[in-house]
């Protein structure tokens, strides 16, 4: 008799009980995650000083918006000097609230009219587009925490326009990254390069060095663009990320750091010409906009490799 009831006891077993055979109730599953969300900076070096004054994060796409403020403890805008946050160094916005899980189809950053920029010729309102930052967003997933940076690229999303009293910032230059899945790129550049007789035209040879990289190993020179809205032509890349080269005065070398980049395969240019590339032409060897050297990589996520210029 018990052989037959066998089937009958097991059959009972998958009548579909939340409860498991030692009778304890199952964990319930999670409806929300922690978001975190910071600002890093890839300098330029013709600004001293690039000061935003943040007022607010939004989600936007899954339900009501979640929002944020992120104004500091007196109530006022947050404000952040984007020069002082270069390479892997950051500024925490938004720190472990929860958010419902689902998928975000966009970040807003607002931004107030406060915001300015200081250059060598004086100081300038610092326009940002409807004094919103408006990024791609994300996926909110179960059990992982949405630790995000704003990589603010400031060679690309800089525009002095033409008869205006103010720059743009414009978020063509601003990516948003997850923090578990970038890495960095660090190394040195010859002085021989620097002091390239192609470079020879500077009024000052630390100015204007940069490494531009793009996504992919071992690409022709020749499709390397620089990093104009539209490209010259079908074929020409755009730049993923670019890195200022300067001079580090312990060690007296030439040095950059592309910080908070995807990780994959990478080629890295480098120019002692970057002054003349402007954000919204392109530029070329009629410009004197050239590459000198370059080398390929592979980034891989929380960690540093090093690349220099020759190898």
């Amino acid at each position: 008799m018990m052989a037959a009831t066998l089937p009958l006891m097991a059959a009972c077993g998958g009548s579909g009980s939340d409860t498991s055979p030692s009778g304890i109730e199952p964990p319930p599953q999670p409806t929300s995650t922690s978001f975190s969300l910071a600002v890093s900076d890839a300098p330029v070096d013709s600004a001293l000083a690039v000061v935003v004054y943040f007022d607010q994060v939004e989600l936007i796409g899954n339900g009501d918006p979640q929002t944020f403020d992120v104004r500091d403890e007196n109530g006022d805008p947050r404000q952040i000097d984007l020069l002082t946050l270069t390479g892997e160094s950051f500024e925490t916005l938004v720190d472990g609230e929860q958010i419902p899980l689902g998928d975000y189809t966009q970040l807003r950053v607002v931004v107030t009219d406060a915001s300015y920029i200081e250059m060598e010729e004086g100081t300038f309102e610092l326009k940002v587009p409807s004094n919103e930052l408006k990024l791609d967003g994300f996926t909110a997933q179960a059990n992982v925490t949405a630790a995000y940076t704003l990589e603010f690229d400031l060679r690309k999303s800089l525009v002095d326009p033409v008869g205006k009293a103010h720059i743009f910032l414009k978020p063509r230059g601003v990516r948003l990254v997850a923090n578990s899945e970038v890495g960095t790129i660090e190394g040195a550049v010859a002085d021989s390069l620097i002091l390239d007789e192609s470079c020879a035209t500077k009024t000052d040879p630390n100015k204007g060095n940069a490494v531009y990289l793009y996504q992919g190993a071992d690409l022709e020179p020749a499709s390397l663009g620089d990093d104009a809205d539209a490209p010259a032509d079908e074929n020409e890349i755009a730049p993923y990320a670019i890195a200022e080269v300067t001079l580090d005065e312990e060690s007296a070398e030439y040095r950059y750091e592309a910080a908070y980049l995807a990780a994959g395969d990478y080629t890295l240019a480098f120019t002692c010409q970057a002054l003349v590339d402007q954000p919204e032409t392109d530029e070329g060897a009629d410009e004197g906009f050239v590459f000198l050297d370059t080398q390929s990589a592979t980034v891989i996520a929380g960690e540093s490799i090093a690349v220099s210029f020759p190898e």
